[in-house]
């Protein structure tokens, strides 16, 4: 059965009757309550694209109360909130908070009338279809300046089922979200629980044992040079500008590949053996040294070539890589503070292969750890999956719910 222009594909049972156009100015009324928080003791709240409604720092608060007392607005709970200049990116939510809050005055604030159900609005709002009728209406001849003020947006006509109907939607979807969130926070956990596991399964420096060991294990730690323990080698890149050196059967690897089971280019024979590129096989240490602050460092899931973005590392026979590479990838934001100005640059294989590691004698203690934390990788990349899957969930039922 077709759907007609003002129902959507999907619809819950029980519900025929199409949609109404209305515009949005008979859904919303603006409200304009200036106060000084600090008369009135409000929390200074913003408002982001990722996370909506969120609080400012202590600091923050502090600092801007000096400055700017009286240009702020309240957010009462249950009001809208949106930045007229990021609106056509998302930003826009409800105060869910149960308090009043303050925001800047810059912010457009606004209530829903009597008969629209709220839950069904800070989700349509924030839909793709939304989204593009805000940017239909906008003012502003920069595409990062676009700006939705109040009587713009009172103007956009939106297709609205029934009060039934819209709380049967904003429940729905409310219900996805807290799967999300409980999904989110359970990858935070244990993303922080690895965190403190790596504080405290390597000794802090300038000690010989870690804090927490597994039973059996009592000697010392050693220290010793990346390069001591291990053979590393970074590769090349073959001329772009010959296509005979494309498209072969040779998987190249770059920074932003180093955990994928796949890559998107392929060098023929050719091509290899007229570049720098060199080998790395499945097991293999990949540190990213070009765009380091964002670049990973992991182990080789397959056999393929690298450039000269990625610096390989083998360990020798009496090391663990599993091991290695949990420190290196621990050790990575202070080395890049270290070396990188402004976090910014890239590292080169040098002063990866100078570090210094604590390392476990007993190569049967590294294997432990680095099997470990191999297993607190897999369940966090689970996590990561279903968290992705949820979120591709809501991506697809905002498309088919909505007209």
């Amino acid at each position: 059965m077709m759907k007609n222009n003002l129902s959507p594909e999907i619809r819950f049972r029980g519900f025929t009757d199409e949609w109404k156009n209305q515009k949005l100015g008979e859904v919303f009324e603006q409200t304009s309550e200036y106060v000084n928080p600090k008369v009135e003791n409000l929390e200074l709240w913003s408002l982001t694209v990722e996370k909506g409604l969120t609080p400012k720092t202590a600091r923050y608060n502090r600092e801007f109360l000096v400055k700017k007392e009286d240009q702020f607005k309240a957010v009462s709970e249950n009001e809208f909130i949106y930045n007229p200049m990021n609106v056509t990116l998302g930003a826009v939510d409800l105060n869910l908070t149960g308090k009043k809050v303050a925001v800047s005055g810059y912010y457009i604030t606004m209530k829903s009338i009597i008969n629209y159900n709220k839950e069904y609005f800070n989700i349509w709002l924030k839909s793709p279809l939304a989204i593009k009728k805000y940017k239909s209406y906008a003012t502003g001849s920069l595409i990062e300046r676009q700006r939705v003020q109040f009587p713009t947006l009172a103007q956009i006509k939106a297709s609205i089922p029934s009060l039934e109907e819209q709380t049967k939607i904003g429940e729905f979807f409310k219900q996805l979200d807290d799967l999300i969130a409980l999904q989110q926070q359970e990858l935070t956990i244990l993303k922080q629980t690895k965190q403190g596991f790596l504080q405290k399964m390597f000794p802090k420096e300038g000690e010989a044992v870690p804090e927490v060991r597994f039973p059996g294990f009592t000697e010392s730690w050693k220290y010793s040079r990346i390069g001591e323990i291990t053979e590393s080698y970074s590769g090349g890149t073959p001329s772009a500008k010959n296509k005979l050196y494309y498209g072969g059967i040779i998987p190249f690897i770059r920074s932003g590949e180093i955990n994928a089971s796949n890559t998107e280019l392929f060098l023929t024979e050719s091509g290899f053996n007229n570049s720098s590129a060199k080998i790395v096989e499945k097991g293999d240490i990949l540190y990213a040294l070009y765009g380091a602050t964002s670049g990973e460092v992991g182990i080789s899931q397959i056999n393929g070539a690298i450039n000269q973005a990625i610096l390989a590392i083998k360990p020798r026979s009496d090391n663990n890589s599993n091991f290695i590479m949990q420190w290196l990838k621990r050790q990575k934001r202070s080395i890049i503070s270290t070396y990188l100005q402004g976090g910014q640059g890239n590292l080169s294989g040098s002063i990866v292969k100078d570090l210094i590691i604590p390392i476990p004698q007993n190569i049967e203690e590294q294997v432990v750890i680095g099997t470990f934390f191999k297993q607190l990788d897999k369940v966090i990349t689970l996590h990561e999956q279903e968290l992705e899957a949820l979120q591709q969930t809501k991506k697809a039922f905002l498309q088919k719910m909505f007209v």
